[in-house]
């Protein structure tokens, strides 16, 4: 009888500790896609497949026959709706937009622990043009920031002659010296599962300049099952393979106060790297995000660029 009693509780309590693990799976199934990040400005295009690809498609605000495109690949585990409002200033000024979404941004297609590169990754941008009805013979101006550099410069050294230049926003790539502070709280914030009290103070550490609020978007649309497959891709490429990015003019956009990708190991280096080639841009007050904390700087510099660099000869 007391046997008895005693199975009892213990059932309960397994039962109950069963539940709190469906609810905390549920949970993060929930939170690890950015399904909570705020709409993307442009028409929606899908092209179905394994992995599906996903662009979203801006006209210019008054089109001619000469216009130009803007290709955008977004930060890491972050979607490209983070462009927003440098997107409007491009369609302001004549530009059309395509921003391509990375492989488990707002999807469980591709992400996660799929096996991919950066070359896949470009190949995703490469066909979402193609898709756009943008023939191979046209060129291409490239935006990518962050993790986005890196596809958008191996995008540059796979099609060169379809590339015009390239924008790098907070564009680091030498990851192995970065301080393990740093390392750990790039990891947590992109853990969206993870409520913005326990998270917050991570983001705010190694995307933003000291003092600058952290805005709604930027709190939410966090995909996580995006960034583990980003990171593995970065992985399984070396950087000898993108680092030049074709042989076009780059700008690279360098926040002063950034410590993911400090102005030594990013735009510095760069510049010293290809000289002639890299149009360097110091960004005062600002981190790693950039795009949320010096967006009239940014879009005045990017505009600038394409304008004295343009697709069409």
């Amino acid at each position: 009888m007391n046997a008895s009693r005693t199975r009892h509780p213990l059932r309960q309590v397994l039962a109950l500790i069963l539940l709190l693990l469906a609810l905390a799976a549920i949970w993060i199934a929930s939170h690890a896609l950015a399904d909570d990040a705020r709409a993307a400005v442009g028409v929606r295009h899908s092209l179905a497949g394994n992995p599906a690809i996903t662009y979203y498609d801006q006209e210019p605000a008054s089109k001619s026959t000469a216009t130009e495109t803007v290709v955008l690949v977004a930060s890491l585990g972050r979607p490209v709706s983070d462009f927003n409002e440098l997107r409007r200033a491009l369609a302001q000024a004549g530009y059309r937009s395509i921003a391509v979404e990375s492989r488990g941004i707002m999807s469980w297609s591709g992400g996660g622990f799929a096996h991919y590169s950066l070359r896949d990754l470009a190949g995703d941008v490469h066909a979402a043009i193609a898709d756009a009805a943008i023939p191979d013979t046209q060129r291409v101006h490239l935006i990518g920031h962050a993790f986005g550099n890196r596809v958008a410069r191996t995008f540059a050294t796979l099609y060169p002659k379809q590339t015009a230049g390239l924008v790098l926003i907070a564009a680091g790539d030498k990851t192995d010296n970065m301080p393990a502070d740093v390392a750990r709280s790039l990891r947590l914030s992109t853990l969206g599962f993870i409520p913005w009290a326990i998270r917050g103070s991570a983001v705010s550490k190694v995307f933003f300049a000291a003092g600058d609020a952290v805005p709604d978007h930027w709190q939410r649309g966090w995909s996580t099952w995006g960034a583990i497959g980003q990171v593995r891709a970065a992985k399984a490429s070396d950087n000898a393979s993108f680092n030049a990015g074709g042989v076009g003019p780059m700008l690279v956009l360098q926040a002063e106060d950034d410590v993911v990708a400090p102005p030594k190991d990013a735009g510095e280096l760069l510049k010293a790297t290809y000289g002639a080639r890299v149009t360097l841009v110091p960004v005062p007050h600002a981190g790693h995000a950039l795009l949320p904390e010096q967006g009239d700087l940014i879009a005045q510099a990017v505009l600038s660029f394409i304008h004295a660099h343009p697709a069409v000869n």
